[in-house]
């Protein structure tokens, strides 16, 4: 069962207070809410696909340990992704950290999707090994140039894609497929290159 709220269906709440009187719900996606409190988040011990836009206070991921999908803008004061032991799918939106590096976002082990749209990082040198990674998809970052080396970090890539991200050269793509051998799709800037 899923729950989902936004402002054009009526929804306007301040607060998710009211999912602990509903413990059972699996799926949770509210956008455009202004939300002043998550707590009623915590209730949900079986909480398996979570989508809340950034108008919220920071969440502690560590109390959703059940979660498999997750769909996040970052907050500076997030914590607890890295103990999503059974989170498989991972979309990251508008990441722009100060330094400019993956290293302030705690990666769960469990991935085997990875998509990270809008975020102002230069290079993907920063991401860490994630041994289960099947899936990356790379989507209108337009500051990125670098994929860096993506074949001794995801040896079970299949599926990559690197779209609307104008700085990365076709020479980067035609270089990092070449260490990726379970890859089945590649499209990158355009052109599918396997």
């Amino acid at each position: 069962m899923g729950v989902f709220g936004s402002p054009s269906f009526g929804f306007d709440n301040s607060d998710l207070d009211f999912l602990s009187e509903i413990p059972w719900v699996e799926d949770v996606w509210f956008w455009d809410v202004n939300l002043k409190s998550i707590d009623g988040l915590y209730a949900l011990q079986n909480l398996r696909c979570f989508g809340v836009h950034p108008k919220r206070p920071p969440i502690d991921f560590s109390h959703l340990v059940r979660l498999r999908e997750a769909v996040i803008e970052p907050k500076t004061k997030d914590c607890g992704t890295g103990m999503l032991k059974e989170l498989e799918r991972l979309h990251i939106w508008h990441f722009r950290p100060k330094s400019n590096s993956f290293s302030s976002f705690d990666f769960p082990e469990s991935l085997t999707e990875l998509q990270i749209n809008w975020a102002g990082l230069e290079s993907l040198e920063s991401l860490p090994a994630l041994p289960c990674l099947q899936r990356l998809e790379i989507h209108r970052c337009r500051n990125l140039q670098r994929l860096g080396d993506l074949g001794k970090k995801y040896p079970c890539l299949e599926h990559l894609v690197v779209d609307a991200c104008g700085r990365v050269p076709r020479s980067e793509g035609d270089r990092v497929i070449q260490n990726l051998p379970n890859l089945t799709h590649a499209y990158i800037q355009n052109v599918k290159l396997v």
